[in-house]
């Protein structure tokens, strides 16, 4: 006798617990996927072609089903919204048709998802998207054990790989560094913590990084420190990036952070600061 959880946990815990077992499929991704974003510049009323590379690395047979579906937007606690509100870049869901939307994969087997990403005329700025790839045993390979009273519950991964369509000639680069601001660490650590707040004042998503050089009083050079790429910001957000800067001998300092927005489109600016003899900043 085979038995399925199809609707609810509820009903599963309704029964007598003594009498069943259940067993939980939940296995690692068995496919790998190439590329695992996309980003183009596209001039409208064209038609591109692309593919996705699907590889099946476990020991068991799978089936892979591809669609689109909506952007993901991910925010962290350091974004901030425009004033009028959260906003989100239009969808390019329907441009992007794939040419087969199954894939089943033997162990050790590889297949090209194939696709066609049709701009429209009147396209402009920038459109995102989702293309979501799930995954599960093929229907060769899944068996459900015959034991009397087994409960299986299968989990099915899914790959969702974003989406960036630019379109040619209407885009605009653009950012600030709004601020500058300094905190002291945890007196024990030392050192402060160093936040630039990046204002996104183009039309496209940006993903700033850079370094942020700290200068004593006699203009020499004491840190070179990285400042890391951050989450997509996309237009009328700020997002808050910290920097972490050791700590240095008490006296007067200044920071010039330098942020690469896009390829040769750079941002710069400068704040001073004092180190005092208990290592907090001022």
């Amino acid at each position: 006798m085979k038995k399925y959880v199809i609707l609810s946990f509820i009903s599963f815990f309704l029964l007598p617990i003594t009498n069943y077992e259940l067993q939980i499929t939940n296995y690692a991704y068995a496919v790998e996927i190439e590329p695992l974003r996309l980003e183009y510049s596209l001039e409208a009323g064209k038609i591109y072609s692309g593919s996705f590379h699907i590889r099946n690395s476990s020991n068991f047979a799978v089936d892979i089903f591809a669609s689109t579906g909506g952007y993901r937007y991910i925010f962290s606690e350091d974004t901030t919204p425009p004033a009028s509100g959260k906003k989100t870049l239009p969808s390019c869901q329907n441009w992007l048709q794939f040419e087969k939307q199954k894939f089943t994969l033997n162990s050790g087997e590889s297949a090209d998802a194939k696709f066609l990403i049709k701009v429209p005329q009147d396209a402009k700025e920038e459109h995102l998207c989702a293309v979501l790839f799930d995954e599960k045993r093929s229907t060769l390979e899944t068996k459900l054990n015959e034991e009397t009273g087994n409960v299986q519950i299968q989990v099915t991964p899914r790959f969702s790989i974003p989406v960036y369509v630019l379109i040619k000639g209407t885009e605009k680069i653009s950012a600030q560094i709004k601020e500058i601001s300094t905190f002291s660490e945890v007196a024990k650590k030392g050192g402060v913590k160093i936040n630039l707040t990046v204002e996104n004042t183009g039309n496209i998503h940006i993903r700033p990084f850079g370094t942020l050089i700290i200068f004593n009083q006699n203009g020499e050079v004491v840190k070179n420190l990285s400042i890391g790429k951050s989450l997509p910001i996309f237009p009328g957000y700020k997002e808050t990036i910290s920097v972490a800067c050791p700590k240095m001998p008490a006296g007067k300092y200044s920071a010039v952070a330098t942020v690469e927005i896009s390829k040769d489109n750079i941002i710069q600016k400068k704040t001073t600061f004092i180190f005092n003899k208990t290592g907090e900043a001022e």
